[in-house]
């Protein structure tokens, strides 16, 4: 696993429960445009990127 992968991927992690949490009203919406679906967008980017970052081609198998 690359260290970007592991970056990416506890971003994508931390803000899907900011998501979650959002969406579930334990916390008030921070500001007008940090709705739900902006954290659980953000954290499928997130999540993505983490994925490429992981599955580069490294030549090693």
């Amino acid at each position: 696993m690359s260290t970007g992968g592991l970056i990416f991927g506890i971003l994508g992690g931390i803000c899907a429960v900011l998501g979650g949490l959002t969406a579930g009203g334990v916390i008030p919406i921070l500001a007008g445009e940090l709705t739900w679906m902006f954290w659980l967008v953000l954290a499928g980017v997130l999540l993505l990127v983490a994925v490429v970052f992981n599955t580069g081609g490294k030549g090693e198998y």
